[in-house]
């Protein structure tokens, strides 16, 4: 999660890193020579040069600022390097099905010298290890194609394949890897028999996501290599620490926090060598043009001096920043039409893309309580915690931010006699910290939010704003994807006892701050190409009550039956998540709307109505059928088996493709609040909470600390 903006991060981080003893540490070698009063001849360029010394230096702030930076205060050693030397092979190949045992053999001689080598500036292994897997992949890539085009395939069969990497060992030699792909490809031939398409369609759709796979492998630049090998290396400190090369630190900052971009409005996918459109994002530049559409190809651009740019085999992201740029300019599209085989080209003028599908939405549902009585149910589907720092900073009223969104959801709601708020976290991944304060202080007058431990000790976080948005009940729904600042905002609402809570049997997890750090600024020369940055752990959240959410997450008050409950999903599942713990509870104020009793009820009353339902009857099944298929380690390549053991009734009855354009129509359609089995229990909880215990706030009381 980024604390703050990079701006406001920039002069914390000065403060906060010089008194860890950094500063001096950063006299690294300039990357253009000082000025001196005897100089050397100036060499010509050497680009290739200069490459080198910026993945030099790269690697070796990232590894500075690691140790010197982290939270746990890492030690980048030889302990460290053997994981870090079994993570990188992990990261290219994660189920063990390109690489031979020889070639990790032949690289066994560095396994404690990472730390060393990447210290004094050699990265030659990332590479060498790299130019292996692409030459493995290459031949994979012969031996699938041939496999789908030629095997022959017995679904009747007794045969299983091995499901969990961590219980087998690097192929032996290529006639172990080739069974590996066949039984892999019998597999997939498997599923999309299921699915309801026939053998040849198969066929086609398995040989161009093989093609793709291996396209994008060989489009890797040394900078995507260089971010997979750093990458490897702080993982093993901490799961969310990680090098962001230029463009993905680029994207994360415009796309994933400030949920803007310039550019036409649509995103992309790459299929069979082509940039496919996805999506026409509602409102932007290429929606409001009205000629491009989903499935349509952009095979070129051309540019101002009338050069065409070819993008067919062009790897995607290189796409996309042709596409993109300043807001007001244009860019002439070379496009295939997905109904025509004739090229031709539109010119769109940019646009500021703001993904409003990204951003909160609400929907009201009229329904009827317990005693018959009309009752206007709430619902704000909060998809992160998003927000753009520097507009806010500057003051800016329009600026992105959820709890601007959300503060307009709740002014509609009490003008039009809303009763209770139900807010859906489901599948919020967290965001900004600032975000998750400011939107708890809707729903609390004043108090502790978050306590906040870094290396200089526990600092609390507070809502100092008077006054609230919404003090009628509440209730949040949560799942196992709900993380980060989603349970910040939980934890408050929870040890406030301001709403209830349902869901999965706890959200995620994950109870640490990230930050981020831009590489080029610990130069002596900022006159440099951008760099990248660095994702680094610096603190880590605890609630009000003193707990942390680190591993153990929220838990809800009311827990419905899920089957990501049953997923390897969550912080505790994480390679070197760091633990929980506990720091001194705060004074906050208690609304008293949850107690023990409450919950004892409201958890009787909903399993009395998932027993009697058919729907959860059937979810009850699905779970029971996955955790045997989990636990086995492998699964049956016979069809027969494989459709007892597997798949639910819904499954049996509809396709993948069905099921797909059900999702697709809903987004389409704007839909907020579905009815489905599960959706319409949460309703039922929800109508019983307003019945039991939650009609009325009360006024808040001062708990004492215990």
């Amino acid at each position: 999660m980024i604390r703050s903006s990079l701006k406001r991060f920039r002069a914390l981080l000065l403060v906060g890193l010089v008194g860890l003893g950094l500063a001096t540490a950063l006299s690294l070698p300039p990357l253009v020579a000082p000025s001196h009063a005897q100089q050397a001849p100036l060499a010509q360029p050497d680009p290739a040069a200069d490459a080198a010394r910026f993945d030099t230096a790269i690697a070796q702030l990232v590894m500075l600022i690691l140790e010197k930076g982290h939270l746990s205060k890492p030690k980048i050693n030889e302990e460290l390097s053997r994981e870090w030397f079994d993570n990188y092979f992990k990261q290219f190949d994660p189920q063990k099905m390109f690489f031979l045992k020889d070639d990790l053999v032949g690289f066994e001689k560095e396994r404690d010298r990472l730390a060393v080598l990447a210290q004094g500036g050699d990265l030659s292994f990332s590479r060498r290890v790299f130019d292996t897997y692409l030459k493995r992949h290459d031949e994979r890539l012969a031996v699938i194609l041939d496999l789908i085009a030629r095997g022959t395939y017995d679904f009747t069969a007794e045969e299983t394949m091995e499901t969990d990497p961590e219980a087998y060992d690097w192929a032996l030699d290529v006639e172990h890897l080739n069974e590996r792909w066949r039984k892999r490809i019998k597999y997939d031939l498997l599923q999309a028999k299921i699915d309801g398409d026939d053998l040849e369609k198969a066929k086609e759709k398995l040989t161009i996501r093989y093609r793709d796979r291996n396209r994008f492998v060989r489009q890797m630049d040394k900078m995507d290599v260089l971010e997979v090998y750093l990458s490897a290396m702080t993982s093993v400190v901490d799961p969310h620490s990680t090098y962001l090369g230029p463009r993905a630190f680029d994207d994360m900052i415009n796309q994933d926090i400030r949920l803007q971009l310039e550019g036409i409005g649509a995103r992309l996918r790459s299929e069979n060598g082509y940039a496919v459109v996805e999506e026409v994002v509602p409102g932007g530049a290429a929606d409001k043009d009205g000629r491009l559409h989903a499935e349509d190809k952009i095979v070129g651009v051309e540019l101002e001096d009338g050069t065409i740019v070819d993008f067919v085999e062009m790897r995607l992201s290189d796409v996309v920043r042709y596409i993109r740029g300043p807001r007001g300019t244009k860019v002439k599209l070379l496009v295939i039409p997905v109904d025509s085989k004739e090229r031709v080209t539109y010119e769109i003028t940019r646009e500021k893309i703001d993904f409003r599908d990204q951003r909160a939405k609400s929907q009201i549902l009229d329904l009827k309580d317990r005693d018959n009585n009309p009752v206007k149910v709430g619902v704000i589907k909060v998809p992160s915690f998003y927000g753009d720092t520097e507009a806010l900073l500057n003051g800016d009223p329009n600026a992105t931010s959820v709890t601007f969104d959300v503060r307009a959801i709740l002014r509609d709601f009490r003008s039009r006699g809303v009763h209770i708020v139900l807010m859906d976290l489901r599948g919020n991944g967290g965001g900004l910290l600032t975000e998750a304060e400011s939107l708890s202080g809707l729903f609390i007058d004043k108090g502790p939010v978050v306590q906040v431990k870094n290396a200089l000790g526990v600092t609390p976080r507070e809502d100092t704003e008077p006054g609230v948005a919404w003090n009628g009940p509440l209730a949040l729904l949560i799942s196992k994807t709900s993380a980060s600042a989603s349970e910040i905002f939980a934890g408050v609402i929870q040890d406030y006892e301001r709403g209830l809570i349902l869901g999965d049997s706890s959200t995620f997890g994950k109870g640490t701050v990230q930050t981020i750090i831009d590489i080029k600024n610990y130069l002596r020369d900022r006159n440099v190409p951008n760099l990248g940055a660095l994702k680094l752990t610096i603190q880590q959240f605890y609630r009000a009550n003193g707990a942390s959410t680190q591993i153990k997450g929220v838990e809800p008050d009311v827990v419905l039956p899920s089957l990501l409950d049953q997923l390897d999903i969550g912080e505790g599942k994480l390679q070197h998540a760091l633990p929980f713990d506990k720091v001194q509870a705060l004074p906050h104020d208690r609304f008293g709307k949850t107690s023990p009793e409450l919950i004892t009820q409201l958890n009787t009353l909903s399993k009395q109505r998932r027993d009697a339902n058919d729907e959860f009857k059937k979810l009850n099944e699905r779970i029971r059928k996955y955790l045997d298929q989990k636990n086995s380690k492998t699964v049956s390549l016979n069809e027969t088996i494989y459709r007892e053991r597997y798949l639910s009734e819904d499954e049996l009855e509809e396709t993948a493709e069905e099921r797909a354009r059900k999702r697709r129509e809903k987004k389409e359609q704007g839909v907020v609040w579905d009815s489905n089995y599960y959706n319409d229990e949460v309703i039922n909880v929800v109508l019983d909470y307003l019945k039991l215990g939650g009609v009325q706030v009360a006024a808040p009381l001062r708990a004492a600390v215990r």
